[in-house]
């Protein structure tokens, strides 16, 4: 196997550590979007059901797109979780707050996954440009194993 070989089997080893890179971080990044429409709909929630006001009968989801019809009772306070499966009861308000700042981390994370992707995907292609140019040069006139 030539110098030439060689290199060319490193720079595709690379290239693949590039893609398992970019598919790890495209998964995270799809985990992070659905959480990120989660919080948002759980915020819009809590405000116009506070909007909607006491005795007021609402839509109950209950997963699959199913819903429960509804009365509302209590639209000052909510429980919302704090994580480790602990949830606190607290005024409206304060509950979209800290939705809020859920919302604001998640989308900085969002944001910090979408500038690594988008920095591995430039590297990769620069990477595989350079792979593809060493690839052609050893296929070219006068490379080994070549018939004139």
């Amino acid at each position: 196997m030539s110098a030439g070989e060689t290199e060319l089997r490193r720079g595709i080893a690379v290239l693949d550590q590039y893609r398992a890179q970019i598919e790890t971080l495209a998964q995270q990044q799809e985990i992070i979007r659905i959480s990120l429409e989660e919080h948002m709909r759980a915020r819009e929630t809590l405000v116009r059901y506070r909007e909607a006001g006491k005795a007021a009968e609402v839509l109950v989801p209950i997963g699959a797109n199913s819903f429960l019809v509804a009365q509302s009772r209590d639209v000052d306070k909510a429980f919302v979780s704090i994580g480790s499966d602990l949830l606190v009861f607290d005024d409206m308000e304060r509950q979209v707050e800290r939705l809020d700042a859920r919302i604001k981390s998640i989308t900085e994370a969002a944001n910090a996954i979408g500038q690594r992707l988008g920095d591995l995907q430039r590297r990769a292609e620069a990477h595989g440009a350079a792979v593809q140019d060493l690839y052609d040069r050893l296929q070219g006139p006068g490379a080994p194993g070549e018939r004139s």
